[in-house]
């Protein structure tokens, strides 16, 4: 998923697999800075499923 608005974007990546069995979504906020998109901050969620307990 991408939001685009001017100089701001959202973007959702959905990471799967990762070590072998964790899944993740990671949600990042990138502004264009300077002419550039620069990662300004991501928060992220490991799936359910995927949590040792």
């Amino acid at each position: 998923m991408l939001e685009l608005e001017e100089t701001l974007a959202v973007v959702r990546v959905l990471e799967e697999g990762w070590g072998g069995t964790i899944d993740f979504t990671d949600v990042l906020l990138l502004l264009k800075i300077d002419g550039e998109w620069k990662c300004v901050a991501k928060a992220y969620n490991q799936n359910s499923n995927t949590i040792e307990k």
